[in-house]
């Protein structure tokens, strides 16, 4: 009676293997496709930051020391024409330099509503409000982020100087 078995342990022990394998093989197949995905959401999340951190120093330098870097701004409002900068503020800190290539236009939109507008203290004068629209393109690996920033800039020159 064993003799009519002895070959049947075998042909079971390699049907379950070849499950096994097949298994196995789908496994590691789903996982790559996990970390494709865990590493699509990271060099996105990378460009965001990014981004908002290269908007965020922008609007931080040209509201400083009373506006002094505020004339391609200026220039920008008068003529209609959006800036479209070159070098990043982020890109010329040598110490953490953004891993994305980063594209920043500036382009000039209306005067802040007659509500923010104030007195300054430091020139003794009237100030204004502008709003400007920030576009922020930041491109890393096979990822892409784009978004736009209302900023606010304040007083680029006395009170109804530009118009």
């Amino acid at each position: 009676m064993m003799n009519k078995q002895s070959g049947s342990t075998l042909v079971i022990a390699l049907i379950l293997l070849t499950i096994i394998t097949v298994v196995a093989v789908y496994s590691l197949e789903g996982s790559n496709i996990q970390s494709k995905m865990v590493a699509n959401s990271l060099f996105s999340t990378l460009t965001y930051q990014e981004c908002r951190n290269e908007q965020e120093a922008n609007i931080r330098i040209y509201n400083e020391d009373g506006g002094s870097k505020r004339d391609e701004l200026i220039t920008s409002m008068v003529t209609a024409t959006p800036i479209k900068l070159t070098d990043t503020i982020t890109e010329s800190d040598g110490n953490h330099p953004p891993k994305s290539d980063l594209e920043i236009v500036w382009t000039y939109q209306r005067e802040s509503p007659a509500g923010r507008s104030g007195y300054n203290l430091d020139s003794e004068s009237q100030s204004r409000a502008y709003l400007f629209e920030n576009q922020c393109n930041a491109t890393f690996s096979f990822s892409q982020n784009q978004q736009t920033l209302g900023a606010i800039v304040e007083g680029l020159e006395q009170a109804g100087a530009i118009n």
